[in-house]
């Protein structure tokens, strides 16, 4: 029996030595993963681009900012120098006092230009630090006092006047005689004034509504007294418009047969002094109105007059116009007419 088994293992043995040596071992089944098939991220929605602000003309408030130079043309304002050519194409006018209780306008073209504007008149010394605002607009102006034009050219403003850009004045014939037959071509000085200044802030603002308006008073008609000259003004409900008016009642218009008219009245009463270095030629001064400083302001729009105060703390910043609760006071876009009254000067309504 004993060597029976040892003869058993004996071969189990040789066994497994030949199976060892002949096959290899089989390898263990496995399962192959798949790979997985990677999860598409979703594509992100593109953020809708904010609509751009329509670009706003500062002197309008109208859209479309203008590309031209400024070019600001001094005007006459007396009854001899009426109808004036071009005004209504003008962006912003200043009535200013003169000598003599004579008043003068100060039109800003932009916008547009006309080739025909007048008639064209002499620079006073109070006008640099007015137009200063705009930076360096280009002045066409007739000519003036040694002063004055010296003061001028002194001055940020550019000098367009005739001994500068000659070819864009000329003479009217017929009817009209000088001084009030002098025009100028607004783009003729807009091409010629290289270094003039595109249209910036003056510090109005606009906006086609106002809170406001709902407890200002209503006014169908204004006059403010600009030196010894009344300014005057009637509201038209249907134009939406303030209308200039003559003495007797009726509409005073340009050459062209058009209403001189605006969708605002400004009125910033400020500071004005006898101006003895600037005198006419019969020997009248002139009147200089600071508009640098701070006073009372009165806005008239949609047949209403807003109150406030006016503020500009150098010639070459903006004016700013806030009311009681130190909100701006906004015009109605459309453009304004700019009434430099002296302190304290009377305003009647209706």
């Amino acid at each position: 029996m004993r060597r029976f088994g040892l003869g058993c293992i004996a071969l189990v043995l040789l066994a497994g030595c030949w199976s060892g040596s002949n096959q290899a071992a089989a390898p263990s089944p496995t399962t192959a993963s798949p790979t997985p098939s990677p999860t598409p991220s979703p594509t992100p929605k593109p953020k809708p681009k904010p609509k751009p602000k329509p670009a706003v003309n500062p002197l309008t408030g109208l859209r479309g900012v203008p590309s031209q130079r400024v070019v600001v043309v001094k005007i006459d304002d007396t009854a001899s120098g009426r109808p004036q050519m071009g005004l209504e194409s003008a962006d912003v006018v200043y009535v200013e006092q003169v000598e003599a209780g004579l008043t003068r306008l100060a039109a800003v073209f932009a916008s547009r230009h006309p080739t025909v504007v007048g008639p064209v008149r002499s620079v006073r010394n109070s006008d640099p630090e007015l137009l200063g605002t705009y930076g360096r607009p280009a002045l066409a102006y007739s000519g003036g006092a040694a002063r004055p034009v010296g003061v001028l050219r002194r001055s940020p403003v550019l000098d367009a006047g005739p001994q500068r850009v000659g070819g864009a004045y000329r003479r009217l014939g017929g009817a009209r005689h000088a001084p009030y037959n002098l025009v100028v071509d607004t783009s003729r000085v807009a091409a010629a004034a290289v270094g003039a200044s595109s249209v910036r802030d003056i510090g109005l603002r606009w906006s086609v509504t106002d809170p406001a308006l709902a407890n200002a008073r209503r006014v169908n008609a204004v006059s403010v007294l600009v030196g010894r000259t009344a300014v005057r003004f009637r509201w038209s409900p249907r134009a939406r418009l303030w209308l200039q008016v003559d003495p007797d009642g009726s509409y005073r218009r340009t050459s062209s047969g058009r209403v001189i008219a605006t969708p605002n009245l400004v009125v910033p009463f400020s500071p004005a002094h006898v101006d003895r270095s600037d005198v006419d030629v019969v020997g009248n001064p002139s009147v200089y109105t600071s508009t640098v400083g701070a006073g009372t302001a009165l806005v008239f729009r949609d047949g209403r007059m807003l109150t406030g105060r006016w503020s500009r703390a150098r010639a070459s910043g903006p004016t700013t116009y806030l009311n009681a609760a130190r909100k701006p006071l906004t015009l109605r876009p459309g453009g304004a007419w700019v009434l430099l009254a002296a302190t304290g000067a009377p305003v009647s309504m209706r």
